[in-house]
């Protein structure tokens, strides 16, 4: 299995829907899963996916479906633009009593024509919802909204999933939730002191036990991991400020420069120093620009 973060969603509504409306300059985003189901609609640009041990590539126009608690990392194109639509199972459970046992796919035979409207339903309801959002509604603007949103939930349950077997469903996220309250303790402190006995310390585990745990669910050992952490947040900075590089990488827990070169090249294929000078030159005109 990859390696991943546990990633905690926001703006999720009573309702048990979340929208975002994703524009992105070649953003990378690390493995990590949620609890939620989530719906793209890609609007611009070019996004690769990889999940369960593959790769998918899209581009505008095309629909994907990441569920509960599956592993993910998205790679985007220079302005990549894409809508998503977060789907929380503990709230549809009030509606379907076994939302958590449902896997969804949208993968389909083109032959089967009511799998195959019921996929331009869905992603009608899409472009409307990401038209609703877009523009600046009226009064009732959020009602329609909600509207198609239970409509997308409803066709998503109706052809789009297949059942779990219960014990299927249980080991698989059994593990990530026993690590979930210490993934989020290292995304909060990735910049501090983190060695392994302190994390051992956390789960409350014996060393040996939980070593093969952690590498067992994410693919990577403990500090590898808690490493890639750091590396994504020295890019998001690069992006988004001009401090300079080394007191960035002081800031995100790395005290030696050829440590954060050698996981930066792992990662994004240069230095920071690169990567700085992409940001300040790309411009976001450019949708189909390559994977940077």
């Amino acid at each position: 299995m990859e390696n991943y973060q546990h990633r905690m969603l926001v703006g999720m509504e009573e309702s048990g829907f979340g929208i975002k409306y994703e524009n992105k300059l070649s953003a990378y985003t690390p493995p990590h899963w949620h609890k939620a189901v989530e719906l793209l609609l890609f609007v611009k640009g070019k996004v690769t996916c990889n999940f369960e041990n593959a790769q998918r590539h899209f581009k505008a126009g095309d629909m994907f479906i990441i569920n509960s608690h599956e592993v993910h990392e998205t790679k985007c194109s220079r302005g990549a633009v894409y809508l998503v639509v977060h789907i929380d199972p503990n709230t549809m459970l009030h509606y379907v009593p076994t939302f958590d046992q449902l896997r969804f796919s949208l993968t389909h035979d083109p032959e089967d024509q009511e799998k195959a409207a019921a996929y331009d339903q869905l992603k009608g309801h899409m472009q409307q919802i990401l038209r609703q959002t877009a523009e600046e509604s009226d009064l009732t603007g959020k009602l329609e909204r909600q509207g198609r949103l239970f409509a997308v939930a409803a066709l998503l349950v109706k052809h789009f999933a297949q059942p779990l077997a219960v014990e299927e469903t249980r080991l698989q996220r059994s593990d990530m939730t026993r690590l979930e309250p210490l993934l989020e303790y290292i995304q909060l402190h990735h910049g501090e002191e983190l060695p392994l006995d302190e994390a051992v310390d956390f789960m409350g585990l014996n060393k040996e036990y939980f070593c093969r745990l952690f590498k067992k669910n994410m693919g990577v050992s403990y500090l590898q991991y808690v490493y890639q952490i750091r590396t994504t947040a020295v890019c998001r900075d690069l992006e988004i400020t001009e401090d300079p590089i080394g007191e960035i990488a002081e800031r995100h827990g790395f005290r030696d420069p050829k440590m954060l070169n050698q996981y930066f090249r792992e990662i994004y294929g240069c230095t920071p120093s690169e990567k700085r000078k992409f940001f300040r030159e790309v411009t976001i005109d450019d949708p189909d620009g390559d994977f940077e």
